[in-house]
């Protein structure tokens, strides 16, 4: 035995012997004593361990440097298994690295374990995004080692093997804790993991022997967490073979089984296209849907019994708050089952409970306090994301209080992932316009969000804009109508937070963005108190952001800032945003960004003939028809490996940028004559409007018919350029009958050929590209809005003198508005991250 005094010294031996003989007594001397760790640490002992277990002869398998390797990593192991004073002073570069080697190169089985407990450990202990980027080659060794013990695993069920597995699925979520992360990490483990848990689940069937449940629920999770929808897919078409069994082990006696199985099953649940997708949420498939009603009881008793065992659920798993929040997110029959059982008053029970006032005061929140509480905000989001009513409870059951609490709450590492679930419910309770006018007056939001979203870039980070001057010069901003978007890559002043670490704080700045979307809309009583905490700077450098969620929210952020009559919020916009950055972002790589910056123009130009003016001078007319040619043209082209299931679920995504598109023509022909003559000397582009009018899409059918409403509308005579028409020919189209002053207007006609030759020149134009012909057709659209606009379009062209091949009908026309339309212009709402609903 040698005196502990004189380890290291003996560590540092080149005989093997006696270094195995220190690390022995190392071993012995420190279980348990956390002071003798603590002093060791301070000794330097943890880089002579690191040491010893990268000592590797390439190529010799030494049994004795192997021992010495193995008892490395168990002493180290002890170091890791202490207090997190202790335990987090491993957490070096050094450290991880040295682990991460034992995982790549080759290790005896029982280092390997050593290593993996290790690991997993420290990583609970502090989440590390980047260790993927920092070791691109682990997911693919964890992979191979997944495979290869599965396969001992299933021969002789070793009880070493059993514990490398258990350990390997454990590190699965640890390594990959965000959705993009996952998403990364995905097409290596997907495969051995699927593997694994159809090997369990079919051992437990053929052999009777009943599989390690620890293990089996493990490696379940860890396929829930990497699942991609393809792979989803894949699993679901296998049948009842793999889901049936799913099924069977929701009434396993163990809580952690039953669990797992339901995070697994509602994987598959969301994975598959939705049927149709509105405002009151998600329809799926019909066996589907009884798919996750078959989730509900399995997840409410669950919860219900974290809550029986006292303490208020606050010993609950996070992991069936998160996984309720998933099968939740959806709106529908499955939420309404959700609610009836009484989920919202047990999700802010829990919330009380686990965030008290004064917990808040002290400016910190526990680790594992953090995990629940975002689990059980990210449910109350995902409830309340379809359903005013719903909204309405969570308001009432007195959660907006904690919300704010946490928006408020000093930042720690525990509190990351409660402030993003925090931005998701301030997210969805501004979806609805009652509570955004009342209940959401909180000053206590505003600070918060600005808190998160950091501090604005200095003058030497923002990047010059260019006309920056001519897009101020106008006194006069313009109207706006928020609409989804799509944000490309652009190249970014923000390279350094974009990497590493630093993505951390990108998904907390991505979902404060998702919250201030609906927040800056003209009509909610916070845009002051938010656009007066200087957040502009913050919003548009966002949008600059290298980093797409960012991006995009951002995007949308500006969208809905410049949509109302706030001329002055307007100007202020436009002085930070400069035109070059809203058109590189319409040719974004990201299809969604690309739709929330043509809305950006769309709400610029709706009833605006300055802002039309302003984007002709910075861009060029020319090139704003380009543009907009080319998204009116737009399909969705799938990736070589693309599957039709994912070609069909971006498809959507590329009709709303030809219905953006589309209403930004609306608009600029709703401007002056110089405006309308613009929009018919772009022949291609009034072609593709004319095509457009059989679209399958209503939304795009109405804006076609939008703009031959605008383009034959006729000026009033006596208007000088710029003034605003009277009321009765200005204003938004109107339902209701024909208007009394319509005779005059074709007497006008008459009497002012010269006046009037341009308006008749523009209907004959349409007419000779089949306008009138299409508008015929759609006098029987399904759509009523559609039928009605079509009466008002066929009344201005006939009246034109543009009934040459049809003639004038004599029925009755009903509904023709007594002026030009600018389009529909109902506030979107702030992008859903469903990503980050992902436990």
């Amino acid at each position: 035995m040698i005196a502990e005094d004189d380890l290291l010294p003996y560590l540092r031996s080149d005989d093997r012997r006696i270094q195995l003989r220190a690390l022995r007594s190392l071993k012995n001397s420190i279980i348990g004593h956390s002071e003798e760790k603590a002093a060791y640490l301070d000794r330097g002992v943890l880089y002579e361990l690191l040491g010893i277990i990268s000592t590797q002869e390439d190529g010799v398998k030494d049994p004795m440097s192997d021992e010495c390797r193995i008892q490395a990593g168990v002493v180290l192991s002890s170091f890791a298994y202490s207090d997190p004073e202790i335990s987090s002073r491993l957490l070096t570069p050094a450290t991880l690295s040295t682990l991460v080697t034992t995982l790549t190169q080759y290790s005896p089985p029982a280092l390997l374990l050593a290593s993996l407990r290790t690991l997993t450990t420290l990583l609970t202990l502090r989440p590390t995004p980047s260790l993927v980027n920092q070791f691109p080659g682990l997911p693919t060794s964890m992979s191979e080692l997944i495979s290869h013990y599965s396969t001992a695993c299933f021969e002789n069920y070793a009880r070493q093997d059993v514990q490398l597995l258990t350990k390997l699925c454990t590190l699965v979520p640890l390594i990959s804790p965000s959705h993009s992360s996952a998403q990364s990490v995905s097409s290596e483990l997907t495969s051995p993991l699927i593997e694994l848990v159809y090997g369990s689940l079919k051992n437990s069937q053929t052999s009777g022997i009943l599989f390690d449940s620890k293990l089996q629920s493990t490696a379940i999770l860890a396929l829930a967490h990497v699942l991609t929808p393809t792979a989803a897919r894949q699993i679901a078409s296998a049948g009842p073979k793999f889901t049936n069994p799913l099924l069977a082990l929701l009434r396993a006696p163990d809580t952690a089984t039953r669990l797992s199985a339901a995070s697994l099953l509602t994987a598959i649940y969301t994975s598959g296209k939705p049927e149709v997708t509105s405002s009151s949420g998600v329809t799926r498939a019909p066996q589907i849907t009884t798919l996750a009603m078959t989730l509900v009881p399995t997840l409410m008793k669950l919860l219900d019994d974290a809550i029986a065992a006292g303490d208020h659920g606050r010993n609950c798993d996070p992991r069936i708050l998160h996984t309720l929040a998933i099968v939740c997110r959806e709106g529908g029959d499955v939420t309404d089952r959700c609610v009836e059982a009484g989920l919202i008053k047990k999700i802010v029970s829990i919330v009380v409970q686990v965030a008290p006032n004064n917990h808040f005061a002290s400016g910190r929140i526990l680790e594992r306090d953090g995990k629940l509480l975002s689990g059980s905000l990210l449910c109350l989001s995902a409830l309340g994301l379809y359903n005013e009513d719903y909204r309405k409870a969570i308001i009432e059951a007195g959660a907006l209080g904690a919300v704010v609490a946490v928006m408020n709450t000093a930042n720690t590492p525990a509190v990351r992932e409660v402030k993003i679930a925090a931005c998701h419910v301030l997210r969805t309770l501004s979806r609805s316009v009652r509570l955004l006018r009342t209940t959401m007056v909180e000053s206590g939001v505003v600070c918060g969000i600005v808190d998160l979203l950091g501090d604005a870039p200095s003058e030497e980070e923002r990047p010059l804009l260019e006309n920056v001057d001519t897009v101020t010069s106008e006194p006069e901003p313009m109207d706006d109508e928020p609409v989804q978007t799509t944000v490309t890559e652009v190249p970014a002043e923000e390279d350094d937070e974009d990497e590493g670490d630093q993505e951390e704080d990108l998904e907390v700045r991505t979902a404060a963005m998702a919250a201030v979307c609906n927040l800056v809309l003209d009509f909610s009583p916070l845009r002051k108190p938010i656009l007066d905490k200087g957040i502009l700077p913050l919003v548009v450098s966002g949008a600059r952001s290298r980093y797409t969620p960012l991006r995009l929210n951002s995007t949308w952020a500006l969208k809905h800032m410049v949509f109302g009559d706030d001329m002055d919020t307007k100007a202020s916009v436009m002085s930070h945003v400069g035109f070059p950055l809203i058109m590189k972002l319409c040719e974004d790589k990201e299809i969604q960004v690309q739709e929330q910056a043509l809305d950006f123009l769309r709400n610029l130009t709706a009833r605006s003939e300055t802002y039309i003016d302003m984007l002709f001078d910075n861009v060029g007319v020319d090139e704003v028809f380009k543009l907009v040619d080319r998204k009116l043209s737009l399909r969705a082209v799938p990736a070589a490996d693309d599957s039709e299931q994912e070609l069909l679920s971006t498809q959507p995504y590329y009709t709303k940028v030809i219905i953006a598109a589309a209403y930004v023509i609306v608009h600029i022909a709703a401007g002056d004559d110089r405006h309308r003559e613009a929009v018919i000397g772009h022949e291609t582009v009034l072609r593709k409007i004319v095509q457009l009018m059989r679209h399958e899409n209503y939304e795009v059918r109405l804006a076609c018919v939008w703009t031959i409403i605008n383009l034959t509308w006729v000026e009033e005579p006596n208007r000088a350029p710029g003034e605003a028409a009277s009321p009765s020919l200005a204003g938004q189209m109107s339902a209701g009958g024909p208007s009394a002053e319509q005779p005059q207007r074709e007497e006008s006609i008459s009497s002012g050929e010269i006046y009037f030759s341009d308006y008749r020149r523009r209907a004959m134009t349409l007419v000779r590209f089949g306008a009138r012909e299409q508008l015929e057709y759609l006098k029987q659209d399904p759509v009523l809005d559609v039928r009605e606009k079509t009466k008002t379009a066929i009344y201005q062209i006939d009246s034109l003198g543009g009934d040459s091949s049809l003639g004038a009908e004599d029925e009755q026309v009903e509904s023709i508005g007594s002026g030009p339309g600018h389009g529909v212009e109902v506030a979107g709402s702030a992008m859903e991250i469903d990503s980050e609903l992902l436990p």
